[in-house]
């Protein structure tokens, strides 16, 4: 046997073994899959893999032995194996659609990058046969784009990893297509025509610029365009840059947006029962609660898109003043309508009723403080060490209610947050007395009452990250810093209501 036969032998090799790594983990996907979504309908497929791995083991043993027929023949065997089991798995694929795919990445977090590596590679491996368009391509973006980025720890933005590192990631992606001879100029111009993009969303001031842009829908055109291309080294990196600069733009943005239309839309729904409506006004009721409900289910799987909240909107600017015209006079009364101001513009309570004794708490004992001492040193102080304040919300304690300076709301906001843990604590307090062996129902006041907190607490922990962005983005890293300071405590007295109010009951 000459050396160059020696050395095809070994290429084949190699190629079947990453072949069969790919493979596995891919039907290792499936089967989780199955696993956390049980609705997922995932055909069933003999999966034999011990007999390919079996057979590329005697080769390996065997690559460099006197037998070289063999060799040849448990290859063939090995491919003709694989290829069977990998359009197996390829059938199985298309029962995956790209929002399961994410919503499976997002949800199951124990993985490290060489799954993801091994998952694009099988796509790829699927793609030098049959071209990657449609689904695929969106499949293959998601995970590439979850392989590079990384969260900033302070402000939550996701930022892409090491340049140089994900480049050899990506040269090696793009070698599987080695039957492809791109256009070097028509390329150029599809990364600056993505380039192009990312400065557009740039632009964009909020969700309804982006919305109305049509910016994401046409980015993906131009991504469908590029197929097999995408997975170019220069291409590539600059569509993860511009995927992570879309993901960005709309996390900022997105949960204020949503607090706001899901609060108008359960006003809504309040005023409906109270307010006489025609036929053709209850009809359109009835489809915007089926559009709510729908929009809750997405929110449970994560897979709520642009689109839904801007219809939600658009029926709320429809609906919201064609039911105010049909109230009686004075009866819904729109916050921050002419008149009396609200407690909130006055500063005078929270926004939320449920927070008032305790928000009022914190003010009281604040009130006697001496402006003078350092607000480090009034937040541990005796009388008010059972408050367990911050520093920072001293600071805003004195900016709203005894030198007036900054944005009056955002400082009451980290009043009303600290307002809440104090809250959380108490119910956590009141559930673990009530929790003994005996405990088998969940009948009591505080746990209705805990889970409004919990659901409460969740909406202050997204507003916490979006002013960590905003500070961030103005260059204020102390500021940053301090608010995520206060957005990890909120998040651990949450989390710690929430185990307690979804632990199952004993007994069941």
């Amino acid at each position: 046997m000459t050396v160059h036969d020696l050395s095809a032998q070994h290429r084949r090799y190699v190629d079947l073994a990453g072949r069969f790594k790919a493979g596995w983990t891919f039907h290792q996907f499936l089967q989780g899959l199955q696993k956390f979504f049980v609705e997922a309908e995932i055909p069933r497929y003999p999966s034999d893999f011990q007999e390919i791995h079996a057979t590329l083991k005697s080769v390996a043993d065997n690559l460099t032995g006197s037998e070289p027929d063999k060799v040849n023949n448990d290859l063939d065997r090995a491919a003709r194996l694989l290829a069977q089991m990998t359009a197996l798995l390829a059938a199985a694929d298309a029962r995956v659609a790209p929002p399961l795919l994410r919503q499976f990445f997002e949800r199951v977090r124990n993985y490290d990058d060489q799954i993801l590596a091994q998952m694009v590679r099988f796509y790829l491996l699927l793609a030098s046969d049959e071209g990657l368009s449609g689904d695929r391509l969106d499949k293959v973006d998601f995970l590439v784009t979850k392989l590079a980025e990384e969260t900033d720890p302070v402000s939550g933005a996701v930022l892409m990893r090491d340049r140089a590192r994900l480049r050899e990631i990506f040269t090696g992606f793009w070698t599987t297509f080695a039957d492809l001879a791109p256009d070097l100029a028509w390329l150029e111009e599809r990364r600056r025509e993505i380039q192009e993009f990312r400065q557009e969303l740039a632009a964009l001031p909020d969700l309804d610029a982006l919305a109305e842009s049509r910016v994401i829908p046409r980015y993906r055109e131009t991504k469908q365009v590029l197929g097999r291309y995408l997975l170019h080294p220069e291409v590539l990196a600059a569509v993860v840059e511009t995927n992570l600069a879309i993901k960005n733009k709309v996390r900022l943005n997105y949960r204020d947006e949503e607090e706001r239309i899901l609060s108008e839309s359960q006003r809504i729904l309040e005023m409906e029962g109270k307010v006489a409506v025609d036929m053709q006004l209850d009809e359109e009721l009835a489809v915007f609660r089926q559009k709510l409900e729908e929009y809750e289910r997405k929110q449970r799987t994560d897979n709520v898109k642009l689109e839904d909240i801007s219809f939600l909107r658009r029926q709320v600017e429809d609906l919201m003043p064609r039911l105010m015209r049909r109230a009686p006079s004075g009866e819904f009364g729109l916050p921050g309508s002419a008149g009396e101001a609200t407690p909130r513009e006055a500063g005078e309570g929270p926004t939320d009723e449920s927070l008032a004794a305790h928000y009022r708490e914190i003010l009281d004992g604040l009130g006697g403080t001496d402006r003078q001492v350092a607000p480090r040193v009034v937040a541990l102080d005796r009388q008010l060490y059972h408050l367990r304040l911050e520093a920072r919300e001293v600071i805003a304690y004195r900016r709203v209610f005894v030198q007036p300076e900054g944005d009056a709301s955002a400082e009451r906001f980290l009043l009303e947050a600290a307002a809440l843990r104090m809250k959380m604590n108490e119910e956590a307090a009141q559930i673990t007395e009530i929790l003994d062996e005996t405990a088998a129902t969940r009948d009591s006041p505080v746990f209705e009452r805990a889970r409004r907190t919990a659901k409460l607490a969740d909406a202050y922990v997204q507003r916490f990250g979006q002013m960590v962005d905003q500070a961030m983005h103005g260059g204020q890293f102390a500021e940053a810093q301090q608010l995520q300071l206060l957005r990890m405590r909120l998040i651990r007295d949450y989390s710690g209501l929430w185990l307690l109010v979804n632990r199952p009951a004993a007994g069941t």
